[in-house]
């Protein structure tokens, strides 16, 4: 005689099958779906790539070196770059370039067919008129004619593949030791696409009809054109409001250079009695043929502006304006020459002249939560609209240098 078996062992048992039932479901389960949807960690191996990245060193135009971020591919499996054209072969890996600054970039490949084992690959800024703050390319060959400098620091390049979804590699050993310190916090091309620092873009409101155009070559910019109804208005966001150092960056075509015009600023002007109320955080603006600047001082609230002692703006022409503050300190570029201005305390162009060295402030610029405004100053009394051509635009948390100044001038960029 066998066994007997209890009715709670027999229990047992019938509830392990079933368990064991479920998870074989599961199991099989599992494994259509990885067929189906393609689970990187059941079925797909990463492809292999073993690689180097490190600065390397070019020659600009004239024979003036700089430094660009290079990728030696050492050895390698098949492979090809997420929007390489054909011919390719092997498994899709993109490319993901981390720079100093923040920025996540993904150059667009340009690379000849065949196997990429043994190649050294450059990164770089894609530099024509065309391109904007977060366009690089990869290629197998070495850039031509201008470049952006690189950001100091280290440069990360990641391989991911996009099969498996995994990361391959990940390299730090890129560091630019030539170049600049920081990009602008914000710019772009008015009516387009305007970005952060972190390539992310700026949301903003167009008011009227102003009609986008390129100028062809060899400038290659693209700007619009505003016919004194027309503005933009970008919300407020921390890339631009300035409190110290500052830089306006800005390429300007005026259609005529006899009234006042709000060219870019962030600031509010509101009726008060028989008078308004400035609160200005930065105000750019052409007056006459004069380059204006406005500002708060952000511990005192009193109203300053500075402007060119002589007329530097022509109309119908493209010119390269930088207002520049630095140290408190600021300056006046027009296509890269520095501009003689005098300080004011008053908000009427020209009124209360400030004759005494000693009496001469130092920008503070002042915080506020407005929008920065383009073609028009935010007040209902006295908009001051703007008429003419604007193309490419930056704000930087810096003062740019002469050097800097005369590149941007050269390439046609702000």
């Amino acid at each position: 005689m066998g066994p007997v078996r209890l009715k709670g062992e027999m229990a047992v048992s019938a509830a392990v099958s079933t368990i064991l039932m479920v998870v074989l479901v599961i199991g099989i389960a599992m494994i259509i779906w990885s067929v189906w949807i393609g689970s990187p960690s059941i079925l797909h191996d990463k492809v292999y790539i073993a690689g180097e990245a490190k600065a390397i060193a070019v020659n600009q135009p004239g024979g003036i070196p700089m430094q660009v971020v290079g990728f030696t591919i050492r050895e390698a499996e098949p492979f090809h770059f997420a929007g390489q054209k054909p011919p390719t072969a092997g498994k899709e890996v993109l490319l993901k370039v981390i720079t100093p600054d923040g920025r996540t970039l993904y150059p667009t490949p340009f690379i000849s067919g065949g196997a990429l084992e043994g190649r050294t690959l450059f990164i770089y800024p894609n530099s024509t008129g065309y391109s904007e703050h977060c366009d690089y390319i990869v290629s197998d060959s070495l850039p031509v004619g201008k470049l952006k400098p690189f950001v100091l620091g280290t440069w990360t390049v990641q391989l991911i593949d996009t099969e498996a979804h995994l990361l391959i590699s990940s390299d730090d050993r890129a560091k630019i030791t030539e170049g600049t310190s920081s990009y602008a916090l914000a710019g772009g091309t008015p009516g387009g696409n305007v970005w952060r620092t972190d390539c992310t873009p700026l949301g903003y409101t167009v008011h009227g009809n102003p009609v986008a155009a390129n100028t062809g070559p060899p400038m290659n910019m693209s700007y619009l054109t505003f016919d004194g109804n027309d503005w933009l208005e970008y919300q407020d966001d921390p890339t631009l409001t300035y409190t110290g150092d500052l830089t306006v960056s800005i390429w300007l075509r005026p259609l005529n250079v006899t009234t006042w015009k709000q060219v870019i600023g962030k600031g509010l002007q509101t009726p008060s009695g028989s008078g308004v109320i400035e609160d200005k955080n930065y105000d750019l603006y052409l007056i006459n043929g004069k380059v204006y600047f406005e500002w708060d001082d952000r511990v005192t609230n009193t109203h300053y502006h500075i402007m060119t002692d002589n007329n530097v703006v022509t109309a119908g022409n493209w010119q390269y304006v930088n207002l520049v503050v630095e140290g408190g300190d600021p300056k006046i570029y027009i296509n890269g020459v520095p501009q003689s201005f005098s300080y004011y305390q008053s908000n009427v162009p020209g009124n209360n002249k400030i004759t005494n060295p000693s009496q001469i402030p130092d920008i503070r610029l002042k915080d506020n939560q407005y929008p920065m405004t383009m073609g028009k100053q935010a007040s209902q009394q006295y908009p001051f609209p703007y008429s003419g051509d604007i193309g490419s635009f930056a704000l930087y948390n810096r003062g740019l240098s002469a050097g800097e100044i005369s590149e941007n001038l050269q390439t046609y960029s702000a």
